[in-house]
C-alpha cells in the first residue's frame, strides 16, 4: 500500500451490533475506507470478489457459510489479507490456528459483554493490525500432515540435559504457519533444544504447542517456569509472560518465566527478552532466527547473539507474510544469513552438526 492510498475494508460478521461497533472503531482513521459489510460467509466471498477490499475482518461463527469456509474460498478466488475475529477460548484458539494455516494474516480477540470496558484498547489493536495486514502478502499456506513422517517419541535420558547448542526462534504476524513449516522438517533427534517466542496470548500458545506436537516428529510443548531444558524438544514460550533461559545451581539450563504484569513490556512473550538471555547464557552456542512480523522486536537480541559469536538467520522477503522484523534484522546487520522459510530448517540442522 502507498502512504496516500486509503485502505479498503470489508467487515464480515453475522451480528449487526458487531458490524456497527467495528465501523465506529475504524471511522476515526482517515486512511481507512469501509467499502462494505457482510452478514455471512457467502456474502463475504461474493463481496470480496466484487468490491476487491485491501483487508477483510472475518467473524468465525456465521450462518449459511462460516468464517473458515469463507476464508478458504476467498484465498482460492482472490487472496486477500484477512483478520479473523475469534474468541479467546480453547476452541477459539483452535479455529484461529486453522485459519492461519488457511492463509489468514492475523486475528483479533472477539469482545464479549465487556466491549465498552476495553473498547479503546480493542480499537487501537484493530487499527494497528489493519495497517499491518494492508502491507502483508496473503497466500494459501495450508500445510498437510504427512503420516509417514510421524515417528514414536524418543525416551529422553539424562544425556539430553547436556546442552551443547540451542536454537531460538522469534516470530509475530504470519509466524504460526512459518514455525510449523520449520518444525515439521526438523528431525526428532535434533541434538539441541529449540525455544520459540511467538507473539500470542496465553490461550493461543498452549493450543499452538499442542497442535505442533501432533503435527511434528520432534516433541513440542509449552515451556514452564523452572523447567530443565532438554535436547530434542521444542519449547513454546507462554503468552502474556516473559521467558528467559538461565542455569540452575548445578549448572543445568532452565527457564525463568514471569507474568508480563510485573514487566509491562509491549510484547509478551518479548523476543528481545528471550534472545538477550540466550546471548548471555549460550553465547557462540546459540542459533537465533527471526521470522515474519511487523516492527523490530527481536532484532537487538539477535544482534547480541551475533556479537557473542552465535549464528543468526532471518527469513527472506518473498516467504515472509509481513517483512518487518526480518527487514530490520537485515538493515541493522543483525542476521548473518537471509533464507527462505523452506531453507531455514536445513540450515539449523547443518549448524548443529
Amino acid at each position: 500500500m502507498t502512504e496516500d492510498k486509503k485502505i479498503k475494508i470489508l467487515i464480515v460478521d453475522d451480528s449487526a451490533f458487531m458490524r456497527t461497533a467495528i465501523e465506529r472503531m475504524l471511522a476515526s482513521d482517515p486512511m481507512i475506507d469501509i467499502v462494505g459489510s457482510a452478514a455471512n460467509g457467502c456474502e463475504a466471498v461474493e463481496k470480496a470478489a466484487r468490491l476487491r477490499p485491501d483487508v477483510i475482518t472475518m467473524d468465525v461463527e456465521m450462518p449459511i457459510m462460516d468464517g473458515l469456509h469463507a476464508l478458504k474460498e476467498i484465498m482460492r478466488l482472490r487472496p486477500t489479507p484477512v483478520i479473523m475475529v475469534s474468541s479467546l477460548t480453547r476452541e477459539g484458539a483452535k479455529v484461529t490456528l486453522d485459519a492461519l494455516d488457511l492463509g489468514a494474516v492475523d486475528y483479533l480477540p472477539k469482545p464479549g459483554s465487556t466491549l465498552s470496558a476495553n473498547i479503546l484498547d480493542l480499537k487501537i489493536e484493530l487499527l494497528q493490525k489493519i495497517h499491518v495486514a494492508a502491507n502483508a502478502q496473503p497466500r494459501t499456506i495450508k500445510l498437510e500432515y504427512i503420516h509417514g513422517r510421524r515417528v514414536a517419541k524418543r525416551v529422553l535420558s539424562a544425556s539430553d540435559e547436556i546442552i551443547n547448542r540451542a536454537v531460538f526462534i522469534g516470530a509475530s504476524t504470519g509466524g504460526p504457519p512459518a514455525i510449523q513449516k520449520i518444525l515439521s522438517a526438523i528431525d526428532s533427534a535434533l541434538p539441541a533444544p529449540i525455544v520459540v517466542a511467538q507473539h500470542m496470548p496465553k490461550a493461543f500458545t498452549a493450543a499452538f504447542a499442542t497442535r505442533m506436537n501432533m503435527l511434528c516428529s520432534i516433541r513440542v510443548k509449552e515451556a514452564c517456569d523452572g523447567e530443565i531444558i532438554q535436547n530434542s524438544v521444542v519449547y513454546i514460550c507462554p503468552g502474556d509472560h516473559q521467558t528467559r533461559v538461565g542455569k540452575t545451581m548445578d549448572g543445568k539450563y532452565c527457564f525463568s518465566i514471569v507474568s508480563n504484569a510485573t514487566e509491562n513490556d509491549s510484547f509478551a512473550p518479548c523476543i528481545n527478552t528471550l534472545f538477550f538471555s540466550a546471548a548471555k547464557e549460550f553465547a557462540h552456542k546459540a542459533v537465533g532466527v527471526i521470522l515474519t512480523g511487523m516492527g523490530e522486536d527481536g532484532v537487538r537480541g539477535l544482534k547480541n547473539i551475533k556479537l557473542m559469536g552465535g549464528l543468526t538467520l532471518a527469513q527472506d522477503r518473498m516467504s515472509s507474510v509481513v517483512y518487518g522484523m526480518p527487514r530490520a534484522a537485515l538493515e541493522q546487520d543483525a542476521a548473518v544469513r537471509i533464507l527462505s522459510i523452506e531453507e531455514i530448517a536445513h540450515e539449523i540442522e547443518l549448524a548443529l552438526k
